[in-house]
């Protein structure tokens, strides 16, 4: 294992540390076990030369009722172990798993937009899986079998250390094997986690996208896609199997060479007693209770080395650096002004989307921002909840630099609701007292009067179970129009003083849409209201309209002097048909 693998493997192991004690306890039960194979093979000798042929009465009583004795402490011995360690490995990959999920909501938003979810997923569900043996059965067998290796060696040597040089002719040949499996499975481990990745996506867009693969008759596609995604982790799990079963038979035919030649020797040796035949039998019994920890030892490489990639990938998002937060001022009171100034951002700094972009938001104004798909209305929102950062330029929060402001206490002060309703499989309840206001869940007159204020109290009254209605996955159990209500609800009981509705009123049946155009009226009222607008229709009352075209705002006023003014807004009105934007 070179340097690096055994830095990845130390750290791997620093997460069974909180588990000292029953490490310990299971470390002491393995050299127990351990202890018991040269004991085994041990009792052979007193068992031949004194009972058999020496016919002593006390070995024929005294050496079964030992060697039953060690058969029961051994078992014991490897229970312990198998308990101990399978505890110590779930607490260890409980914590993994937790951190890499912590991490998650910590990770910048790019990332998000770089990396799929299922590859994402299967970072913490196959990744972590594939450490688990590392944490697992991997160190038990380093540490019991190198010792029960290393107790039957030394019983070998005690009886004739000629024969047992044999023995370590073959450990460099064996000890080359194992290296090169190594490189080669290593290698075919990172290939196979990457496939997995894959799987996972193509998995989760088939299952989501389920109602177009069949509305389109894309299923041949779709299998096609499964086939060849299927094709590759086969292809990766092949050649890991390969390498193993390969592995190990190299080592045992070596091994069996050895036992060959030991026996022509120790029958040679027998001939000019050298050995009784007790001792004989002891000699020839360590050697074939010597193959299996061998065998073991050269199987357990290859876990090893799955696990050391899979903990390559996920330390690499455990490491990785989490949303830039230099803010270390708080703010009580937010009275809502916001201001772009000399703004410049892109995706690529190379290349800016927004140059020197300027805009004032007025506290508690209503302002809504409409233009073409791609003209930049949503980025400019992820800019305010810091999602991105500008590469140069301000933005101000009340005269404060938002970077200045720490993160969580910027976005405290800040309700999101959009197009795509993120409702999470629980009750409404629970889905409208999200985040910071779980601790208002009980605070059920709270939460009516959000679900009342949002015209979603009319429907939620109507269900089974009310407030204690589940919601289904992502809100399933409900319309588009009762989704977007109870998160318009959800927006309600935060009464941040910066609203950002994205598009929030789309898609909607007439009636749903008057409704749902009642609620954020309401919401809007005395707070700074940023609204994307899908329906031009929706933004007619906004204070000023601005209107945005590839990162530049070509236009602003209210609806009626847009009108007059026959420009980019009036075009895109009638184009629109006063429906879409």
């Amino acid at each position: 294992m070179n340097k690096n693998n055994q830095i990845l493997y130390r750290r791997l192991l620093g997460y069974i540390r909180p588990y000292k004690t029953k490490v310990t306890f299971a470390i002491l039960a393995m050299i127990v076990s351990a202890a018991t194979q040269p004991m085994m093979a041990a009792m052979m000798e007193p068992l031949l030369d004194g009972s058999f042929i020496a016919k002593d009465k006390t070995h024929i009583i005294w050496v079964p009722i030992a060697l039953l004795s060690v058969f029961i402490i051994w078992g014991i011995a490897d229970y312990l172990i198998s308990v101990m360690t399978e505890t110590v490995a779930q607490g260890a990959i409980a914590t993994i798993r937790q951190q890499m999920y912590a991490k998650l909501h910590q990770l910048p938003l790019r990332i998000f937009d770089e990396q799929t979810p299922g590859y994402l997923i299967s970072k913490i569900s196959y990744d972590v899986a594939q450490v688990a043996n590392a944490l697992s059965e991997a160190w038990i067998i380093l540490i019991r079998d190198s010792l029960v290796v290393f107790g039957l060696l030394c019983l070998l040597f005690w009886y004739s250390w000629e024969l047992s040089l044999a023995i370590l002719l073959i450990a460099p040949v064996v000890f080359f094997i194992v290296q090169k499996a190594s490189q080669k499975m290593r290698h075919s481990s990172s290939a196979l986690q990457d496939n997995m990745g894959e799987l996972t996506h193509v998995l989760e867009e088939g299952i989501e996208g389920n109602r177009e693969v069949k509305i389109y008759g894309a299923q041949k596609f779709e299998n096609q896609r499964m086939e060849q995604t299927t094709q590759r982790v086969a292809t990766n799990s092949i050649k890991i199997r390969r390498i193993t079963a390969l592995n190990v038979p190299l080592v045992q035919i070596l091994a069996a060479l050895a036992l060959v030649l030991i026996l022509y020797l120790a029958v040679a040796l027998n001939s000019q007693e050298s050995l009784s035949v007790g001792g004989f039998v002891t000699y020839i019994t360590a050697m074939i209770l010597i193959f299996e920890p061998v065998r073991q030892l050269t199987k357990v490489n290859p876990e090893i080395q799955k696990g050391l990639a899979a903990a390559e990938s996920i330390f690499n998002l455990i490491d990785h650096p989490p949303e830039e937060d230099i803010g270390t001022q708080t703010l009580k009171e937010v009275q809502g002004e916001i201001e772009f100034k000399n703004l410049n951002f892109g995706f690529t700094p190379d290349k800016p989307f927004f140059t020197d972009f300027n805009l004032t938001i007025k506290a508690r104004e209503t302002i809504a921002i409409v233009g073409e798909s791609g003209s930049g209305k949503t980025t400019l929102t992820n800019l305010i909840a810091r999602f991105y950062n500008p590469q140069k330029g301000e933005i101000l929060l009340d005269g404060v630099n938002i970077k200045d402001i720490k993160l969580n206490d910027l976005r405290k002060h800040i309700a999101l609701v959009s197009q795509q309703v993120v409702l999470f499989n629980d009750t409404i309840k629970a889905n409208v007292a999200y985040g910071e206001k779980q601790s208002e869940k009980d605070n059920e007159e709270g939460i009516i009067n959000a679900l009342s204020s949002s015209n979603a109290w009319e429907f939620v009254q109507q269900l089974p179970h009310t407030l204690a209605e589940p919601v289904g996955d992502g809100g399933s159990k409900l319309s588009g129009g009762q989704r977007q209500r109870i998160a318009l609800a959800r927006a309600f009981l935060k009464d941040a003083s910066i609203l950002i509705l994205d598009e929030a009123s789309s898609a909607l049946d007439n009636q749903t849409e008057k409704k749902i155009q009642q609620a954020i009226e309401r919401l809007a009222a005395e707070r700074t209201t940023i609204i994307i607008a899908h329906r031009l229709s929706t933004v007619q009352n906004a204070d000023r309209i601005i209107v945005m075209d590839k990162g530049r705002i070509v236009e602003e006023g209210t609806h009626k002097s847009l009108l007059k003014a026959k420009g980019h807004y009036a075009k895109l009105y009638l184009n629109l048909d006063n429906d879409t934007a």
